[in-house]
């Protein structure tokens, strides 16, 4: 016997009428049973059966198929069916989103956060075994989510989430201020004097804590230099057994994660990645939190889905967004292709929004729009652009875009401030991607600006913060760009500018009047003729030096730019008024003209080979290419796989060192033929290489016991020093002997030792945590880790070292170079780069770098030059420090120089010499 039809009730909405009134039509077709209908309709009983059922409005397709079965009028029932879709009766608007969206999921969405269940156990395992750990992945792979959803709503401790922003200190001491229930401005001051403060208000808390850094990458983005060592020593001294530290960091700042030796100790072993969601986590992703709603996904759909985007790393904000809008398009509760078609698809979804959004603005929104867009990103230079955080106050009005886009979920407001939802809408918008890529140079000034603003505004408006010449000039350039504090310091630089040269005026009255006086003072006085003479001399090079300084810094603002024209302006610069600045000047401008890029930009600065980046779109590491010499360029070699991060080459060329963050091991490749590079098994417990010798034989390694570890490649046996405490360790190129620095009765030295075990002397001793390098014919270098101190010895009798160089002022982290004979050294950090002669311990070349972000130097023994690479962009640079060959190889160019624009008072002469230096160089 059939069975009966649950009765749909009193039929008290659109949906329930509609299937009300199709089971009456079958009534009066004879009420066929539905295996018949089905049948005729050529779909099963059971899709007839449930398009009666009152749940969900049925496709029209089988609608129309159940109508034509039973007779009835297909045009009429057609017509019915489009009206009741598109008055979305069959919707409650009031039933929550079961997805979030571009946002991330919080803790109190744990409950609908799916398809991350083993990622979250291994991540609760990692922090319960390490008190320090990091979590990367691509944009978009759900870090944040897996953070929050996953990992806090899992622990027991008491959890602090914050991201650093422009002020890491005073998001730090936020979240310890509501912890510890103190007033925010005293313990921000605290945290800020001494960043190991940290570590000790935490221990005051009872319990456990779990400290969570998400958006990591901000560290390198947005906030300022002193910061971001600051923010790494707090928190890697924070980390303990009773408050565990995780940072959450986007894949491609992995690399610079690895410059501060803090946190690749910290790193060691403590690594997660999360890749793209297999099929199954996704299939669970789309469908546990509508099922938790008492709503279901269509297969059709959750087909489509899994073709759109399974393995693509970056798609779970842009899947979020689709359901979302998908969501609210619903058929009932069921979540419909249809309707994902509707709003564009994964693809298209959030663009879509986006665009439908900024049509609504008016004329003058739109501008506005457009330059708050552009506020909250910061460009890529060598990775993807980020998102930017801004304070409310740094909009102009009108405000009305920015509550447009807020209300359309785009952009996420609070108190404080703006920024992005989601870094996805870089990329899915064509607007905004194309509004980034027309002005990138621009934006990357206007970010120069808006920082420099604000730290006059956050430093009382100190006018010695205020910006003057070239640099006052690009302010004025984005006039129509600026807010009103931006404004302000415009017009204030401007002010002081009138005020300098007023001053300027006055000083030159004063000394034509000086001048007059002594004139006439010398038909009295003809022995005050000289001091006449001096007078105006000295009052010519007090001038010239102005002069020369002022287009010594407008030519640094051309380097990156306009390198050319930055040349000739240093040229003229020095020809004025040769100072160490004008020289140093003279140096980084040749070299900008001469920088070169091969393949996807160098990772280190090459020597018998070359190493490249090989990005291939994943989140996992990216793999190398090797490059090797082919006459005076270079042709393409053999690869080097994905999965690990570059470490070093030996200085002969013949072996890479990479570190494989997944299995927290360093992997030793043979690359002796380029074409072929063969991996060397590394011994089993190996940890972190910190040496290699010059023709890669040996290998030198600090151990998790705090033991030096020696390592012959060639016959795999490993020695491990009897020295205990050790905090580094460097081999000298030829493998004769190792340096250490090690921890002994409260200090730190820094010893000799012969890698059979037997120490040699001791170097010197110091109160600092110190690192060594150690270099050819018994050169030292040993560099402090909080003083910034640099000592450069010379061990040849280890018995006396002797002390060459003591230099202050080093920013830590930074690297060392010697030349191969060991007469030569450089260090360069990110703010500076240094050269001594170690046979006098004189200072050959003493350079600022200002935001160039060059590393890995290395000399040409051949002419004494220093190689460098940029970290952003990979590319190439050449610098030298003798001035009479700069400036033969700045002439064998064309040197123009705009004298009206930037030394409008200053006669003209010829910048190069009719006959070219003897040392000349050729490229």
């Amino acid at each position: 016997m059939p069975r009966q039809e649950r009765p749909l009730g009193a039929e008290d909405t659109p949906l329930l009428r509609f299937a009300g009134d199709l089971r009456r039509l079958r009534q009066q077709a004879g009420q066929p049973p539905y295996r018949e209908l089905g049948r005729r309709a050529r779909y099963s009983a059971a899709a007839l059966s449930e398009a009666v059922a009152g749940r969900r409005l049925p496709s029209l397709a089988v609608t129309l198929a159940f109508v034509a079965a039973c007779d009835g009028d297909v045009d009429a029932w057609r017509d019915r069916w489009r009206d009741l879709a598109a008055s979305d009766a069959t919707v409650d608007e009031q039933a929550p989103s079961p997805y979030v969206g571009l946002a991330a999921y919080q803790v109190e969405d744990a409950d609908r956060f799916f398809g991350r269940e083993a990622l979250t156990e291994a991540l609760v395992r990692l922090v319960d075994e390490r008190p320090f750990a990091g979590v990367f992945g691509a944009s978009g792979a759900g870090k944040s989510s897996l953070l929050r959803a996953g990992l806090v709503a899992k622990s027991k401790r008491t959890a602090l989430v914050l991201t650093p922003g422009h002020d890491p200190v005073t998001e730090v001491a936020t979240v310890v201020a509501g912890l510890v229930d103190e007033p925010l401005a005293p313990l921000r001051e605290q945290l800020a004097a001494d960043p190991y403060a940290l570590r000790r208000r935490l221990s005051e808390v009872p319990g456990e804590l779990l400290l969570i850094v998400d958006q990591f990458e901000e560290v390198f983005t947005l906030c300022a230099d002193d910061d971001r060592p600051w923010l790494v020593r707090a928190l890697t001294a924070a980390a303990s057994p009773r408050s565990r530290v995780v940072l959450g960091v986007r894949a491609d700042f992995y690399g610079h994660c690895s410059r501060h030796p803090e946190l690749v100790a910290a790193l060691y072993r403590a690594q997660l990645l999360v890749g793209p969601m297999s099929a199954d986590d996704l299939r669970r992703a789309v469908t546990e939190p509508a099922a938790r709603a008492g709503a279901s996904v269509e297969g059709a759909l959750l087909a489509r889905l899994m073709s759109d985007v399974t393995g693509q790393p970056s798609a779970l904000p842009l899947v979020s967004h689709a359901l979302a809008e998908t969501w609210r398009r619903r058929r009932g509760m069921t979540l419909t292709l249809a309707g994902y078609e509707d709003v564009g698809g994964v693809e298209h979804a959030l663009a879509r929004t986006a665009e439908q959004t900024f049509q609504q603005l008016a004329g003058e929104e739109r501008d506005a729009a457009r330059l708050m867009f552009l506020r909250l990103v910061t460009p890529g230079d060598g990775t993807e652009d980020t998102k930017r955080r801004i304070r409310r106050d740094e909009l102009a009005e009108p405000r009305g875009p920015l509550e447009r886009f807020a209300a359309a979920r785009l952009v996420s407001l609070d108190d404080h401030g703006a920024e992005l939802v989601h870094e996805a809408l870089l990329r899915a918008w064509p607007r905004l991607a194309a509004w980034i890529a027309e002005d990138r140079d621009i934006l990357r000034s206007h970010h120069r600006v808006i920082e420099a603003a604000a730290a006059w505004q956050g430093h009382g408006r100190d006018p010695d913060l205020l910006w003057r010449g070239e640099h006052l000039a690009l302010i004025h350039r984005l006039r129509d760009r600026l807010n009103p504090i931006e404004h302000d310091f415009l017009d204030a630089g401007l002010t002081a500018q009138v005020l300098r040269a007023t001053e300027l005026r006055r000083r030159r009255r004063r000394l034509r009047m000086l001048i007059a006086a002594l004139s006439a003072l010398v038909v009295l006085l003809a022995g005050a003729v000289g001091l006449g003479v001096t007078a105006k001399r000295e009052a010519d090079r007090q001038r010239n030096d102005a002069i020369g300084l002022r287009a010594a810094d407008a030519a640094r603002t051309l380097l990156l730019t306009r390198p050319r024209d930055a040349a000739a302006l240093a040229l003229a610069a020095y020809r004025i008024s040769p100072t160490p600045e004008t020289r140093a000047a003279l140096i980084l401008a040749d070299a900008a003209t001469g920088t070169s890029i091969l393949g996807e930009g160098y990772i280190d600065s090459p020597g018998r080979i070359a190493v490249t980046m090989r990005a291939d779109g994943s989140a996992a590491p990216p793999g190398y290419r090797l490059w090797r010499r082919d006459g005076t360029g270079w042709r393409p070699a053999g690869v080097l796989p994905g999965g690990s991060f570059y470490y070093a080459t030996s200085a002969d060329g013949s072996h890479v060192i990479t570190w494989n963050g997944t299995a927290s091991t360093s992997v030793l490749w043979d690359v002796s033929d380029p074409d072929h590079p063969r991996e060397i098994a590394v011994p089993a417990g190996l940890p972190v290489v910190r040496g290699i010798t010059r023709d890669g034989s040996l290998v030198m390694a600090v151990g998790t016991d705090r033991t030096a570890l020696v390592w012959q490649v060639a016959g795999g046996a490993v020695r491990r020093l009897s020295a205990g405490d050790v905090e580094d360790a460097s081999v000298a190129p030829d493998g004769s002997e190792g340096v250490l620095t090690r921890r002994v009765s409260g200090a730190y030295a820094a010893e000799l030792w012969r890698l059979d075990g037997v120490r040699i002397a001791t170097l010197m001793r110091t109160p600092d945590v110190v690192y060594p390098i150690a270099g050819p014919a018994g050169t030292v270098a040993v560099l402090g880790k909080t003083s910034g101190n640099l000592t450069l010895l010379k061990a040849t009798d280890p018995s006396s070292p002797r002390t060459v160089v003591e230099a202050g002022g080093v920013k830590f982290p930074a690297r060392v170079a010697f030349d191969p004979q060991g007469r030569m050294a450089a260090v360069v950090d990110d703010a500076s780069i240094r050269m001594w002669d170690l046979a006098s311990g004189a200072e050959v070349m003493s350079l600022r770098l200002e935001g160039l972000d060059l590393t890995n130097p290395r000399f040409l023994p051949e002419t004494g030059e220093l190689l460098l690479t940029s970290i952003q962009k990979g590319a190439l640079w050449r610098l030298d420090p003798d001035v009479p060959r700069v400036i033969d190889d700045i002439c064998a160019g064309p040197v123009e120089l705009d004298w009206d624009r930037y030394l409008p008072d200053t006669p003209r002469f010829p910048l190069c010499p009719t006959t070219p230096s003897p040392t000349a160089r050729r490229r």
